[in-house]
């Protein structure tokens, strides 16, 4: 991969305690490095995500709590589209039966077939992605006290703390340091980007080692999913 020297952060050489990160896919590089990192409503966000923003983990430990809440998300997911988005609409509507989405949820999160799919699902993604080192401002370009709004709709709490289970109030809608995202719109651009790496390698897959290290015992006590995924890697 030809990067930039200026645009490349070792993450062994810094504090990565407290930094902004995002994840893309590494195909993306070309051009956020060129042009900025652009708010989108991805796939995985139609009927969930109302607005146009850039989400980010606050630091090394909130970033495996996003991938061990992304692997419990990808378990849960209809694997088809419209089913996925008229699945979530329906997850807002005070008549729709809620106990049928609990059934589903408490069955689909145990099964070991869906768990073996989704760390291939997960691993072939971050395969061909990097971290990103985003250069944030508070108040310029996000606000800790911002809301998340998949919180702030009327989703089931109970089926909220399927994916929102790391000892946060999933009844209050603020975000958290491990689900962050910039203002509504909000472009980062290209000065405030550099890209991780480990040694000689840009993988996602080979920096979340790294930080797995670090927090080994975080991880066997709170983040089951993560840990499956990083022994099936």
């Amino acid at each position: 991969m030809n990067i930039e020297e200026s645009k490349v952060v070792d993450i062994e050489n810094i504090n990565i305690e407290s930094i902004f990160i995002h994840y893309t896919n590494a195909s993306n590089l070309e051009s956020i490095l060129s042009n900025g990192l652009e708010p989108r409503i991805g796939i995985n966000s139609k009927g969930i995500e109302k607005n146009k923003k850039v989400f980010f983990s606050v630091g090394d430990k909130n970033t495996l709590i996003l991938m061990d809440a992304w692997i419990k998300w990808i378990i849960l997911r209809p694997s088809n589209n419209q089913i996925y988005v008229f699945g979530a609409y329906l997850m807002t509507k005070k008549w729709f039966p809620k106990f049928v989405v609990d059934i589903i949820f408490k069955t689909w999160i145990k099964d070991d077939k869906r768990k073996n799919k989704a760390c291939k699902k997960l691993k072939k993604s971050l395969d061909n992605s990097v971290f990103l080192k985003l250069n944030l401002e508070e108040n310029v370009d996000f606000d800790y006290h911002d809301i998340d709004e998949v919180k702030n709709q009327k989703f089931s709490r109970k089926q909220l703390k399927y994916v929102y289970s790391y000892g946060h109030d999933v009844e209050c809608c603020k975000m958290e340091p491990w689900n962050m995202h910039t203002y509504f719109g909000k472009k980062i651009e290209k000065d405030k980007i550099s890209v991780l790496k480990i040694g000689d390698s840009y993988s996602v897959n080979d920096i979340l080692k790294y930080m797995a290290i670090e927090h080994a015992d975080y991880i066997k006590d709170n983040c089951n999913f993560l840990l499956t995924y990083l022994q099936y890697i």
